[in-house]
């Protein structure tokens, strides 16, 4: 084994018998009483005041520290009002105008993707899910989720729904709200490198991307408010099972005379 992997096998006996350093160690008994504090206070207090809890139970550690093991287990404060999670680009080019115009009628797939994000409560946080929808037949061509709500994941969500419909770029329009993960300059880069033809809602204007936020106050009415809060792992499980095992194939669509969007596709 250590002959395919290109390895030596004094160095994977040390790894083998490797032991976690002092550092670690401390890390880990710190870790363990800050996860005690937390249940404790009903995940109530942010880093500062764990920091506090923790200097006066002996503990020896700046506030950064703290701060990074909590972000280590994306622990996020219920009383904390500001928005976690939110990654602002460094790069934002000029938004494009709204090509658009709310005209939500297509006669013909991959002519206009429309896209929005959302955020789900987790046990450990905000979890973000980003859609790309085809008007056509309204179904959900590409999605993606993240801890952080970040141009990453729209860029994920625009190569898997590439990937699956394979779409002629001049051809297509993609629209979305302004967003500053949808004006990264890399998301208007890869967009542009395919001649695609951008187009964003005016600002503070959110009927002109209904169809997005429709599909979400549908997921959420429809399937997540039946269920208790989960892990981030079993939030993305639940939106694979709406998306893939519901929405697309079962859930009939008024705009599409009654069927289902996978269902439109295939008689049209």
């Amino acid at each position: 084994m250590c002959d395919v992997l290109g390895v030596s096998r004094s160095g994977y006996y040390k790894w083998l018998n490797h032991q976690p350093s002092d550092w670690t160690r401390y890390n880990q008994r710190l870790l363990a009483f800050l996860r005690q504090q937390i249940e404790k206070h009903r995940r109530i207090q942010g880093y500062r005041k764990l920091w506090e809890e923790a200097v006066a139970h002996g503990y020896a550690c700046n506030k950064k520290r703290v701060q990074s093991l909590l972000q280590q287990i994306g622990y996020r404060s219920n009383a904390c009002k500001r928005r976690f999670g939110v990654v602002r680009p460094k790069e934002v080019v000029p938004t494009p105008p709204n090509y658009l115009n709310r005209d939500f009628s297509v006669d013909a797939p991959n002519r206009v993707w429309v896209s929005d994000i959302t955020q789900i409560r987790c046990h450990e946080g905000w979890q973000y899910l980003c859609v790309i929808i085809d008007l056509y037949s309204r179904r959900v061509v590409g999605w993606a989720t993240s801890y952080m709500n970040s141009a990453e994941m729209v860029l994920r969500a625009l190569k898997k729904a590439w990937k699956e419909r394979k779409p002629k770029g001049k051809a297509l329009m993609f629209h979305s709200d302004r967003g500053s993960q949808y004006r990264c300059y890399d998301v208007l880069k890869w967009l542009t490198k395919r001649k695609v033809t951008v187009s964003m809602s005016r600002k503070g204007n959110c009927w002109d991307n209904a169809c997005s936020e429709s599909f979400f106050g549908l997921m959420k009415k429809e399937w997540f408010s039946n269920l208790e809060q989960m892990s981030r792992k079993e939030m993305v499980a639940e939106c694979r099972n709406y998306i893939n095992g519901y929405y697309n194939v079962v859930r009939r669509h008024g705009t599409n005379g009654g069927l289902s969007p996978m269902m439109y596709e295939l008689r049209n």
